[in-house]
């Protein structure tokens, strides 16, 4: 009997984890030895109608929930968990149920976690055949704040485009001739995007395309009031198309397991300016393929909207690989770095394909798939 592959994941909501999943999804269905299917506590959006017929909705069905539960009791099953390491409700059914067939796939959850939660990430992890880290500073999260046996922890970088794949510059129209800075992503908390929005006031010569839908939406363009040079363009189904309109990508996260959204530039050949924070710089390698700033400002936005995502209470510091407090960047260091790429084209041109280089070689899906293949098969 072929082996069969679990995937629990939630596909309600869009985000870089659901993305990611579901391009590699596709492609595993017709290069994997394994079979896979893919159950979830709610049904899934339009967005990832592609996968339906794979799909289970447990939530909502009793004979899924039993399913479930043999699969977890059988050892010919394997059940791929993806960010749920912290899970309370995993943490109780797998108390009842003596499953050798775990794995936690940790995508940046953990940064969300408070001090009480490290009971649950211990006995998840204890439970699990291994657990898999999108980056080595999810790892590093892991282990120094939640003691996880690093042991137990193999990092397999997020990879969902092909090393051949390449996105040309838009031949549809640019939504402006001036110098275009774009940011594209989540609208919530710990992504900056309030640090991008200052730097608009001061670089009125620039025109600056914020695309994405999240819980701070309205409050960011309350901020951006009155700021002409600031556009929200709401969702963006393809990523790629946006990226490929802007000159250049900002990613002013406070927090950032790895960086989908830099991959992705990387593919188009755009030079991106971002955080050195967390996972980013391994990615970008600051005056090679991109620009880093340090974050070294108190946070100056703080929300108190219902629902978004609180700041994390640490950050990895990617040069010394300690936790820290997190901080933002100056947004006056970003004017200067935007100022430097939008007067030379060259640099410009220079990070784009350093960048192209480094992510179709280390972020692609040919090297992700063979990875996770490789597990399967050892369990």
């Amino acid at each position: 009997m072929t082996k069969k592959i679990i995937h629990q994941i939630s596909l309600s909501d869009i985000g870089g984890v659901q993305k990611s999943f579901t391009l590699y999804f596709s492609y595993a269905q017709k290069k994997s030895i394994f079979d896979h299917s893919i159950f979830s506590m709610y049904d899934l959006i339009d967005n990832f109608i592609e996968v339906k017929k794979y799909h289970n909705d447990f939530g909502n069905s009793f004979v899924n929930k039993i399913k479930f539960i043999f699969y977890l009791f059988s050892n010919k099953y394997i059940i791929h968990f993806y960010n749920n390491l912290g899970s309370y409700s995993v943490e109780r059914l797998l108390k009842f149920i003596p499953s050798n067939n775990i794995i936690f796939h940790e995508r940046g959850s953990v940064w969300n976690a408070i001090d009480k939660d490290s009971k649950v990430y211990k006995n998840n992890a204890d439970r699990s055949k291994i657990i898999i880290a999108n980056s080595k500073a999810t790892k590093i999260m892991l282990i120094k704040r939640f003691g996880i046996d690093k042991n137990k922890i193999k990092v397999i970088y997020n990879g969902f485009l092909s090393k051949d794949f390449y996105y040309p510059p838009s031949k549809n129209y640019r939504f402006s001739e001036r110098f275009s800075v774009g940011y594209i992503g989540r609208l919530d908390t710990p992504k900056g995007v309030h640090i991008l929005i200052k730097v608009a006031k001061e670089l009125p010569s620039h025109d600056f395309f914020i695309a994405g839908k999240g819980i701070l939406e309205n409050e960011l363009k309350q901020l951006a009031n009155n700021i002409s040079n600031v556009k929200f363009l709401g969702s963006f189904k393809e990523p790629l198309e946006f990226i490929s309109k802007m000159d250049t990508i900002i990613v002013p996260s406070i927090r950032e397991p790895l960086g989908n959204i830099i991959i992705e530039s990387g593919y188009a050949k755009k030079p991106v300016i971002a955080s050195n924070v967390d996972g980013i710089a391994e990615i970008i390698k600051n005056g090679f393929n991109g620009i880093l700033i340090n974050p070294d400002k108190e946070i100056s936005f703080q929300n108190s909207i219902i629902g978004a995502l609180p700041l994390p209470k640490f950050v990895i510091n990617p040069d010394t690989l300690d936790l820290q407090k997190p901080k933002e960047i100056d947004h006056l260091k970003l004017c200067d770095s935007i100022n430097l790429l939008a007067s030379n084209q060259k640099i410009r041109e220079k990070y784009g394909e350093n960048l192209y280089q480094t992510v179709r070689n280390k972020f692609n899906i040919e090297n992700y798939f063979k990875n996770i293949e490789e597990i399967y098969s050892n369990i």
